[in-house]
């Protein structure tokens, strides 16, 4: 692929979480893969600078994010929820989660499965779920770390070796304070730190997404995916903001016409290990200034 200038600083993340297992099959696919979109660059591109680097904010690594240092994990199986009001609290789950009730906390906890493809799977239908100091290891199986059918927040969650980390198919939802990393490629795959299908009121905050995987030196396909939709309205009150970002083919691919109905991208910064820029396809959407190379603090896009 292309020149890609020197590479963002990385952290090799280990990190322990808790979570709660579930004994149960895995469900059948029932969203098929995203294809490119056809990119449109939004702007030159910079060229790397040597001049000196400027005070960078921390972002969410395997410190800040996953199960909290001194919780002790107690081991289970896969679950389902179906009790409103469920709290799964410092649990070791071999195996997933669905959650299939309203306002149900899974916290301090680590859910690990290379076989099912929604470790954590919100279904449709449900609300109010909180996701918080959670580590999900998809360990390098073809699956989706987390997956919103239904509404909740995700944050300080520590996401990695999955397909995808997120996907994102319903409104009402924010991902924040987390980090997703170290995506494992398949054959054929389309990997995305997070991808967004179908959502109105979405927002990604404060998160370290890196699309890109040091070890291989591969891009994946994007730190933030937009389509293809699910359903007939586009996405509309999208807000991405305060995210350290890196990799992808584009690292933001918008999606194709009509995927999006209003979004806004401020404070972000961006690493430099994509293939082909730093965003594409960005339709009916402001982008601010504020959005900057990680490594000089000047604009980027």
């Amino acid at each position: 692929h292309g020149h890609r200038s020197p590479r963002l600083r990385r952290t090799a993340v280990v990190v322990a979480l808790s979570v709660t297992l579930l004994g149960c099959s895995s469900s059948a696919w029932d969203g098929a893969q995203t294809e490119d979109a056809p990119v449109e660059h939004v702007g030159p591109q910079p060229s790397a600078t040597t001049a000196a680097v400027p005070d960078q904010p921390t972002f969410p690594d395997e410190s800040t994010t996953g199960v909290p240092a001194g919780v002790t994990l107690s081991p289970s199986s896969g679950l389902t929820v179906t009790d409103d009001g469920t709290v799964i609290d410092g649990l070791d789950v071999s195996g997933r989660i669905i959650v299939a009730a309203g306002n149900v906390t899974i916290r301090n906890s680590r859910v690990s499965t290379d076989t099912d493809l929604y470790p954590i799977h919100i279904q449709s239908g449900t609300t109010g779920t909180l996701i918080e100091h959670v580590e999900v290891d998809n360990r390098r199986g073809t699956g989706i770390g987390i997956f919103f059918q239904g509404s909740g927040t995700v944050r300080h969650a520590n996401i990695h070796s999955a397909e995808d980390g997120i996907r994102i198919q319903a409104d009402n939802v924010r991902v924040e304070n987390s980090f997703i990393h170290n995506l494992a490629r398949q054959p054929g795959g389309h990997h995305d730190a997070i991808q967004i299908r179908r959502g109105d009121n979405v927002t990604i905050a404060g998160n370290n997404l890196q699309a890109y995987n040091a070890a291989t030196d591969d891009p994946m396909n994007a730190a933030l995916q937009i389509g293809s939709l699910v359903g007939t309205n586009p996405i509309s009150d999208l807000r991405v903001t305060g995210n350290l970002m890196n990799g992808g083919n584009y690292t933001i691919n918008g999606g194709r016409s009509g995927d999006v109905d209003s979004a806004r991208y401020s404070n972000n910064r961006f690493g430099r290990d994509f293939r082909y820029g730093v965003a594409g396809n960005i339709r009916n959407s402001v982008w601010e200034d504020s959005n900057v190379w990680h490594d000089t603090g000047t604009p980027a896009g």
